[in-house]
């Protein structure tokens, strides 16, 4: 098995979540784990697929670029972040594995990778006690406090990343996001690669393949795009 990585450049809320769900559905080597690191064109925030979009419009930045993930989660703001989407194929022995195994597995390798850098990081346990000072949590709001698996800080306990999953029988889909000004300066090229390789181990693929953006057919591209960029999909909650 072999893990493919590959950096594509900016694009909209619409056109990266469309991406997104086009490297669970119609990635042309199906059998292969896949990396997509990528950036946005301008203020973008994404939000989860059961959220409300009058809350949600509520929340974010007035005027910045809103899209309804294909994944759960809460709001994310993507205005300095480090963003990825990861696919576990179908047939892999884990496709079926709970949530929060695959969700601690990824996230315990992004989690070395900052390490590797120089940069403490652990996870949320399942039962942390809450400290004196500590905000309080706003449901629906992903970086206002952490959850089991997230990536922390281990000293502040302050969430350096999270991510959202969905799974169907194609794979599963975990679109995560890394707060930039929590982790403060990176090399983030490097981290990249690290992320990449950890990933390769923990779900057995014999190495990491660096290839270039996909090329979909023209009428799979636009439906996608389309479909993500729709009123219908955006507004129906």
């Amino acid at each position: 098995m072999i893990l493919e990585f590959f950096c594509e450049g900016a694009a909209n809320a619409a056109a990266n979540m469309a991406r997104d769900l086009l490297l669970l559905e119609s990635w042309p080597r199906p059998e292969r784990l896949r990396l997509r690191h990528y950036d946005w064109t301008k203020d973008c925030f994404t939000f989860g697929y059961s959220q409300n979009f009058e809350w949600i419009a509520g929340q974010a930045v007035r005027g910045a670029d809103l899209c309804r993930r294909p994944t759960g989660g809460g709001l994310v703001d993507h205005r300095s972040d480090w963003t990825y989407a990861f696919v576990l194929p179908a047939g892999h022995l884990l496709h079926h594995a709970p949530a929060i195994d695959v969700y601690r597995l990824v996230h315990a390798a992004l989690a070395k990778a900052l390490e590797t850098l120089g940069r403490p990081a652990t996870l949320e346990p399942d039962a942390a006690p809450v400290l004196p000072g500590m905000p309080a949590r706003v449901r629906g709001l992903c970086f206002s406090g952490a959850e089991p698996g997230d990536v922390i800080d281990p000293e502040s306990r302050i969430k350096i990343a999270g991510a959202a999953m969905k799974r169907n029988h194609n794979g599963l889909l975990m679109q995560g996001s890394i707060d930039k000004l929590v982790t403060g300066k990176t090399d983030w090229d490097a981290f990249g690669n690290l992320f990449a390789g950890n990933l390769a181990k923990a779900f057995g693929a014999e190495k990491v393949a660096h290839v270039s953006p996909p090329e979909y057919p023209e009428a799979v591209r636009a439906a996608a795009l389309e479909k993500l960029s729709s009123a219908d999909w955006n507004r129906r909650r």
